[in-house]
């Protein structure tokens, strides 16, 4: 086992060495403000997961290759059967996705999660052998992990010289066929209506979240782009889940409408986004949704707010009338969360 702080050890050079070696290792970031873990497959990183970040299960809906329901069946499946296989090869072995379509995927969140771990300064990382219990199948998106490296190190380079701010608002303002672009560049442009927040284009589009912020920087010192004059006000929801993937699959899809989506890791985080913010709304997923409902209600701002409870079964009992709760049954598709969601009146 390796312990390291991290500057002492550097997480790139720590990879190569076991892709020199090719060994199997789970690599563990603890962060302030991040969690992360590595998982190499003889020598090759097989994926990565960090919390917060994005769940392979979003970017196979960011891909339009599974549907919001799909992805929530599938890992339900695979806790239920098979808890030790990986979801990218439970959806290759259902058919669900092509050895073509998985590799897209995989190494798209691994990029995006593998620059987010290398931007990290502080923090401390242990590496060690995987459980008996790991698969050791290598996905087709296991990619050499010098190459990914390499790719992962100039994106993170680009986001360093410069992106807008989540919040920024941009519109056309010059011709874009006047410039060589590429063709993430002409993907972005194609999301840019003069409304959407910059997190709201970022999430539509098949690319990480930070690249996206880097290309309308980019866009913008070109005068392709401009700050719209005025900002629409999208309503303010708060999302509370157990699942990691479940709130991100919200978070994709309300920013993709025009919603600002606040995802707090605990409780206390959700008393803090209350208490400061303007909040709208609340949806929560919990294994114990009568404790969490009372605990919101107790916060003075979330007495009178609206609470959508997302789970597989309407909630039950007395305290479901007198906490005045709205629910979306699980798994749920973009048309469930909508509906439930028009009561909020948007500013026009």
């Amino acid at each position: 086992m390796i312990r390291a702080k991290l500057g002492e050890i550097e997480l790139g050079d720590l990879l190569r060495a076991l892709e020199g070696g090719r060994k199997n290792a789970v690599i563990s970031v603890a962060c302030p403000k991040l969690k992360g873990r590595i998982h190499v497959r003889e020598g090759k990183i097989a994926y990565i997961q960090t919390q917060p970040g994005p769940h392979l299960g979003e970017y196979l809906v960011r891909f339009d290759y599974l549907t919001l329901e799909q992805v929530q069946a599938l890992v339900k499946h695979q806790q239920q059967e098979n808890p030790g296989t990986p979801l990218g090869l439970l959806a290759l072995q259902q058919q669900m996705v092509t050895n073509d379509e998985l590799n897209e995927v995989l190494r798209a969140q691994i990029l995006e999660a593998l620059a987010t771990l290398l931007a990290q300064q502080e923090g401390e990382l242990v590496a060690e052998p995987p459980p008996a219990d790991a698969s050791q199948v290598l996905l087709p998106g296991a990619t050499d992990t010098s190459a990914m490296l390499m790719d992962a190190l100039r994106r993170l380079d680009e986001w360093r010289r410069g992106k807008v701010e989540p919040e920024t608002v941009l519109r056309l303002a010059g011709d874009p066929t006047r410039h060589p672009l590429s063709p993430d560049a002409w993907t972005v442009l194609e999301t840019i209506d003069g409304v959407k927040r910059a997190r709201s284009v970022a999430l539509a589009c098949d690319l990480p979240e930070e690249q996206v912020y880097h290309l309308l920087f980019e866009l913008k010192s070109r005068g392709i782009l401009t700050e719209a004059e005025v900002r629409p006000q999208d309503p303010l929801l708060l999302v509370l889940a157990d699942s990691n993937l479940i709130r991100r699959l919200l978070l994709v899809t309300l920013e993709r409408h025009r919603y600002r989506v606040m995802l707090p890791p605990d409780l206390e985080g959700a008393r803090r986004i209350l208490e400061h913010n303007q909040v709208q709304g609340i949806l929560l997923e919990s294994a114990d949704p009568a404790v969490r409902v009372r605990q919101l209600r107790a916060s003075p701002r979330g007495r009178f707010l609206p609470i959508w409870l997302i789970s597989e079964e309407p909630p039950r009992g007395f305290w479901v009338r007198n906490a005045r709760l709205g629910h979306i049954p699980k798994p749920f598709g973009e048309d469930d969360l909508l509906a439930a969601l028009s009561s909020i009146k948007r500013p026009i």
